[in-house]
């Protein structure tokens, strides 16, 4: 265990992140090192962030969230996020004007159905989920699991 937080690997290539009570979010120094060792170590394609504890996304924790996604994108580990609470979503709504780089997904379960799929049938294309409306300044792509890839220009 990392200090603040459980990583626990759950089968194929994934590997689920607890963040604990005592996770400081306003420190992504202190566990990106650990965080990545432990990924690596496993062969992780994928870190499925758990959000059922994470009553609110503000700013703090939003920007921890940016700084995971960096160094898991720069590793070659995709970051998903799972079980945001409504008032999380709602928040983090509120405080971000383009859609966030990294996936968020219903639930642990809803990720591996859309790893699945895409394995099962790599040159069908995926459904679109949660994919911005015409004249949003971001561009859609997906990557080789079917995930939706929002680049977001600068």
């Amino acid at each position: 265990m990392t200090q603040g937080m459980h990583l626990t690997p759950i089968g194929g290539g994934h590997v689920l992140l607890e963040p604990g009570a005592g996770l400081d979010p306003s420190d992504p120094d202190a566990y990106l090192v650990g965080v990545l060792e432990v990924l690596q170590a496993h062969h992780a394609a994928r870190l499925i962030y758990d959000l059922k504890n994470v009553p609110l996304l503000e700013g703090v924790y939003y920007r921890w969230l940016l700084a995971l996604h960096a160094a898991c994108r720069i590793s070659g580990i995709q970051l998903v996020t799972v079980n945001m609470q409504p008032e999380a979503a709602y928040a983090l709504s509120q405080l971000i004007t383009a859609p966030p780089p990294f996936v968020c997904a219903l639930d642990v379960d809803h990720v591996r159905r859309i790893v699945e799929r895409a394995a099962q049938a790599p040159e069908a294309e995926p459904a679109e989920c949660g994919a911005p409306e015409d004249g949003d300044a971001v561009a859609d792509t997906q990557d080789r699991a079917g995930f939706p890839v929002h680049e977001v220009p600068e």
